[in-house]
């Protein structure tokens, strides 16, 4: 039962005085919920792909981590379409997973990423998609790839937050994607209880949410790229460096000054019995 039909119901029973009970009030704000998501989910990793447009830097975002998130999208869509859950539960997970492949494209653009590595994961994940949309896959084994989607989760947010812990700095990063993700994390939790999505579900979200918090915050502390230093200071003080040795080039030394005045006392010294017979020869 979808949103509009639960609401609709709702809304009958009122006309006829009739009070819904608690139960389906829980479910519908489930349903609304997850509507919203979806369609948040629309343009939550927008700003991070305007960001990457507008420097054309992949700066600060971990390779790893997109990989390894798309990954985990695949396998919680792949889950939901298995077992037939409401799409409000799980819709977002389709539209990230697009996003994601546009934001490896930038990063493999900007980053210049080897094309061995680019054919290799292309590979990897084209493939591993075709197994999970074949519909050959067992309940037990959908259920144990579902709690490996959020194990990978974490191992796809580890590496970006020990790159921002490193770095001091968050780079390209986007907070408005990360505060969205978070406020679409914790209501993602309620939804899972309410839908009795399993326990594996419920924890996941709860993960994922607490390890997005903290990138949030690292991107409020540390910031975004760091300021460039200021151009022509160093030039400066380069002319200043070079300046000094050609005045201190102008000084003579002690040495010198008493050759220059020997020369002078020797010069001085020649020119006497010169002057001397001069005067002689005048007398006479």
């Amino acid at each position: 039962m979808d949103a509009i039909e639960l609401g609709m119901g709702v809304a009958t029973g009122l006309l006829k005085g009739e009070l819904p009970t608690m139960d389906v009030i829980a479910l519908l704000m489930s349903r609304l919920l997850g509507s919203a998501i979806v369609l948040m989910s629309c343009i939550i990793k927008l700003p991070q792909i305007m960001a990457i447009l507008r420097s054309k830097s992949a700066e600060g975002l971990s390779l790893a981590s997109f990989e390894t998130e798309l990954i985990a999208y695949t396998l919680t869509f792949a889950y939901g379409l298995h077992f037939g859950l409401p799409f409000t539960g799980y819709g977002e997970a389709i539209i990230m997973s697009a996003q994601d492949v546009l934001l490896l494209a930038l990063i493999y653009k900007h980053a210049k990423i080897p094309m061995s590595h680019v054919a290799m994961y292309t590979s990897f994940y084209c493939g591993g998609l075709a197994v999970l949309l074949s519909g050959k896959l067992g309940d037990d084994i959908m259920r144990v790839l579902s709690g490996a989607s959020f194990v990978t989760i974490v191992f796809a947010r580890l590496p970006q937050i020990y790159a921002n812990f490193s770095a001091k700095n968050t780079g390209q990063l986007s907070i408005f994607s990360y505060i969205i993700t978070v406020c679409g994390g914790s209501v993602r939790i309620f939804t899972s209880v309410t839908d009795n999505a399993g326990i594996t579900m419920v924890v996941g979200y709860c993960v994922s949410t607490t390890l997005n918090l903290i990138i949030a915050l690292q991107i409020l502390y540390y910031g975004g790229s760091k300021k460039a230093p200021v151009k022509g200071k160093g030039k400066a003080q380069a002319v200043k460096k070079k300046a000094t040795p050609a005045r201190a080039s102008k000084k003579k030394t002690p040495a010198k000054k008493k050759v220059e005045d020997s020369e002078d006392d020797e010069s001085s010294s020649e020119e006497e019995p010169q002057v001397r017979r001069r005067l002689r020869k005048k007398r006479a």
